[in-house]
């Protein structure tokens, strides 16, 4: 069977290596799209719990399934122990999770075209 796709060597094929395994993973989540977008134009630094009242909001209104609305403890703790850290892992955010604030890191601007595409879907 001839390849019609002459020319194109399957493993020379680069599809950006684990940074961009790991950004697609961070960004495949809709909480972690909503912080980073609204990162994007909040004050820094921005509590924890500014977050949790912020994506409670959202998720309210987009009518998440088996989501009440009123327990912020629901996003709140796995905002700390999941969403939060993955995304200070993979360089997108600075969180101090002493203190509970968190910035936008540099790396963000690689990501923008991204959030962009998802936004207009």
């Amino acid at each position: 069977m001839a390849n019609r796709f002459s020319g194109t060597d399957p493993s020379e094929f680069d599809v950006g290596g684990d940074q961009r395994d790991e950004l697609f993973d961070v960004l495949s989540n809709p909480r972690r799209r909503f912080i980073l977008h609204l990162l994007q134009t909040a004050e820094m630094p921005v509590s924890v719990g500014e977050l949790t009242t912020e994506l409670t909001a959202w998720e309210s209104q987009r009518q998440v399934p088996n989501y009440s609305g009123d327990d912020g403890a629901a996003i709140e703790i796995p905002l700390e122990h999941n969403h939060l850290p993955k995304m200070a892992k993979a360089g997108l955010i600075d969180y101090d999770d002493t203190q509970q604030r968190v910035t936008l890191a540099d790396r963000t601007d690689e990501v923008r075209a991204h959030l962009q595409t998802m936004a207009s879907d």
